[in-house]
């Protein structure tokens, strides 16, 4: 019996607090005034989605088979360190690397069923430019490298495709590995429906290559 009394005693609480809020502020047009800022709310929200998400496809650039989408060279500043210049249609970046190897890392949109149908390009973007080293020791201690785009990850479009299942557009992504960094070494990285190629541009790059085998 207590807990059935204390049951109706707060029920008739809630009873009487559904009086005064019928009685002193229920009214039509308040609940529509409140609905409507709700919605103009969403709809802002929507709008500044939408607003980062046309500002990430216009990073993306059509994936045409067998073009140089970049070029890399470096020089060596001290051992094991590197300042490579990466040139490609952004632009031109200068970044520090730091190992015995350098690998490139470019995110990937794929377009399907009817969109692909109707002529949409599947789409890339340089994503990373990372150095390695050989000595798993020396790699544990190696800080990340930063994006070779401005975006942070908790707004990449590309990031959140990746963990989402569309069915008509799906995040993938392409990477060239373990590839030697030399003083002096220029590579040109072309780019393929499945995938991006490293070419050597210069005497050094092909020796890099040819002692890394």
């Amino acid at each position: 019996m207590q807990y059935a009394g204390l049951a109706v005693l707060v029920g008739c609480l809630a009873l009487l607090l559904l009086y005064l809020v019928m009685r002193f502020g229920w009214r039509l047009e308040w609940l529509l005034g409140w609905l409507k800022g709700i919605l103009l709310l969403a709809l802002l929200g929507c709008c500044a989605v939408v607003a980062v998400t046309a500002w990430e496809l216009y990073q993306f650039r059509p994936i045409t088979d067998g073009a140089q989408v970049a070029t890399l060279e470096l020089r060596e500043s001290a051992p094991q360190r590197f300042e490579a210049t990466l040139r490609s249609a952004d632009g031109v970046q200068q970044l520090q690397l730091q190992g015995d190897l350098w690998e490139l890392e470019v995110q990937v949109l794929r377009w399907q069923g009817l969109l692909h149908a109707l002529g949409l390009e599947d789409g890339y973007r340089l994503d990373r430019l990372n150095g390695r080293y050989l000595a798993l020791e020396q790699q544990r201690e190696t800080t990340p490298i930063r994006p070779l785009h401005d975006t942070p990850r908790w707004r990449d479009a590309w990031s959140w495709l990746d963990s989402l299942d569309l069915g008509w557009l799906y995040a993938d992504a392409f990477a060239i590995r373990f590839m030697p960094a030399a003083d002096g070494a220029r590579y040109a990285i072309e780019i393929g429906a499945t995938g991006l190629s490293p070419v050597a541009m210069n005497p050094e790059a092909l020796t890099a290559l040819k002692g890394f085998e």
